[in-house]
């Protein structure tokens, strides 16, 4: 069954394949982990004009004269402040954790888009190759900082870490803007902006690691809801992510690089220097950091 469910604020969500039998009660179980608003706080209309779905919380919506591909209204009680008004679906950005595995970056671009956590670096460095020996006039030697195909070489060894060429690549290939936050300097750095893109994604980089910034349901909801492609015009979005960043520096959950004294933040061993943190990460599977506090 599919549906659609249309908020009193104008928002909407599509809901699919959900089974024959489903409950009302497991329709409001559904609309709260894409939303976040509780079941009881949901008052399900349908038809037209919308009239309240009444019924026993254990009847199947076929039973209560609900079809697939009915449109649902969601009534909410009207909040206490204010001028009142209906609550907008609820929702949480969060910095999804991806492999310490040297593809990070590769990997963070192929879950916004939909490929998985795991398994992108490959295709993406065969990507990156073919577009740097594609075109010889603007990555040149020069561009890259050492010889084309030594650069080709290196980018498709896979112990070899993306970064900014990488990105400005990946950005015009996917057609996606990039936004990446810099959790050390607390910067932010735009790939594929002003390009005419309808989409961005967003991307925390801590010194040594990349990660996304997704927004969910709710902290624990599964990754399958999350959504990690965004409106290009909805700078809102833009500033919920930086939260992400802004919490994670004021943890020191990053590397400076320049004096690099680090600690798992996992297991709170004290690691120096790039290369113990990525023998770290790849022995024990922890891949948070940030910096090592003298206490």
């Amino acid at each position: 069954m599919i549906f659609k469910v249309t908020f009193s604020n104008g928002a909407s969500l599509k809901l699919g394949n959900l089974p024959e039998d489903l409950t009302l009660k497991g329709l409001k179980q559904e609309i709260s982990s894409r939303s976040g608003i509780e079941p009881q706080d949901q008052h399900v209309m349908t038809g037209y004009p919308p009239k309240l779905l009444e019924g026993d919380e254990g009847s199947t919506l076929v039973a209560l004269g609900v079809r697939s591909g009915s449109v649902l209204v969601l009534k909410e009680p009207l909040l206490n402040q204010g001028e009142g008004g209906a609550r907008k679906p609820s929702t949480v950005f969060l910095r999804r954790v991806i492999p310490a595995d040297n593809s990070c970056l590769f990997n963070s671009i192929g879950y916004a888009l939909g490929k998985g956590k795991s398994g992108n670096g490959q295709a993406m460095r065969q990507l990156i190759k073919d577009t740097i020996l594609g075109d010889p006039d603007k990555y040149s030697e020069v561009f890259l900082g050492r010889p084309v195909l030594e650069y080709c070489a290196w980018i498709q060894d896979d112990k070899s870490w993306g970064g900014e060429i990488e990105l400005s690549i990946l950005s015009a290939y996917y057609k996606v803007e990039m936004v990446v936050f810099d959790v050390t300097s607390m910067s932010r750095l735009c790939y594929g902006e002003d390009q005419g893109f309808t989409q961005r994604m967003f991307l925390l980089y801590d010194g040594i690691h990349y990660d996304i910034v997704v927004e969910a349901a709710s902290t624990t909801a599964p990754e399958s809801r999350d959504v990690a492609l965004f409106p290009i015009n909805d700078f809102s979005e833009v500033e919920r992510a930086s939260e992400i960043a802004v919490a994670a520096h004021q943890n020191h959950e990053f590397t400076d690089v320049s004096n690099f004294t680090l600690q798992c933040l996992v297991c709170r061993k004290a690691l120096k220097g790039q290369r113990e943190a990525q023998a770290h990460a790849q022995d024990t599977g922890h891949q948070q950091f940030g910096e090592y506090l003298k206490r």
